[in-house]
């Protein structure tokens, strides 16, 4: 895990080789500058997978192809438990997980992956291709983890200004702002319990769509980060 400093986004880290990623998560790039832009070129990046619904997309001030995986397939939660939502998302969109995961494996390129702040849908997605190229999930987590610290200080009005319109108080109101703006370890700790009480990474992927091609490109990476083709 390498941390990118990004203009025009933030909470982006790359994984494998410093010099030559496979993969990068970030926040959303719809406000990426030309410096940013030629940071993310610089590091291979030549595709970017946008796991948010079409009405979250602004205004792209950036020339990178991008394709969209969204993983909702409606409007993100406002509120509720993060652990709740991550249980829904593993319960009700394992399909959309899987080619998410998948769109990373078939790119023989770099792929960057956001969402809005790049923690819950972005984490979710970039655990589980992590986890099928062979890394810990004690490192996992740990990035995962990471991403708190970045997106409190960056997000904290948006979400407070988004909640007081929800009229939220009390414990739901403090539930409802760490969904927007904490990424406790534990939080994906039960996600990757839940998905281990279904055989695992590669099974829950492969049992929502994933091709076992996609899998074997993933594990490759770990062999050849900066070049994991694709074989049928």
């Amino acid at each position: 895990m390498h941390v990118i400093p990004l203009e025009g986004s933030y909470n982006a880290r790359s994984v494998g080789a410093e010099a030559s990623p496979w993969l990068v998560r970030t926040a959303s790039l719809d406000g990426l500058s030309a410096g940013g832009e030629r940071a993310l070129r610089a590091l291979g990046v030549d595709l970017v997978i946008d796991l948010r619904e079409p009405e979250e997309h602004g205004p792209r001030t950036h020339g990178l192809p991008i394709r969209s995986a969204p993983l909702y397939g409606e409007a993100p939660p406002a509120a509720g438990s993060l652990e709740g939502v991550y249980a829904g998302l593993v319960r009700d969109r394992g399909a959309r997980i899987a080619a998410a995961v998948g769109a990373i494996a078939e790119h023989p390129g770099v792929v960057a992956v956001h969402c809005t702040a790049g923690k819950d849908r972005t984490g979710l997605v970039v655990a589980l291709a992590r986890l099928v190229a062979g890394d810990t999930r004690e490192t996992v987590v740990a990035d995962y983890a990471q991403s708190g610290r970045t997106v409190r200080p960056a997000r904290a009005s948006i979400a407070t200004a988004q909640l007081d319109a929800l009229a939220l108080s009390g414990a739901a109101r403090a539930a409802a702002e760490r969904l927007h703006l904490d990424s406790p370890a534990e939080a994906l700790e039960g996600a990757l319990d839940l998905i281990d009480a279904e055989g695992g990474p590669e099974a829950y992927l492969r049992a929502h769509g994933a091709s076992d091609a996609q899998l074997r490109a993933l594990r490759a990476r770990a062999e050849r980060p900066a070049v994991a083709e694709l074989r049928a």
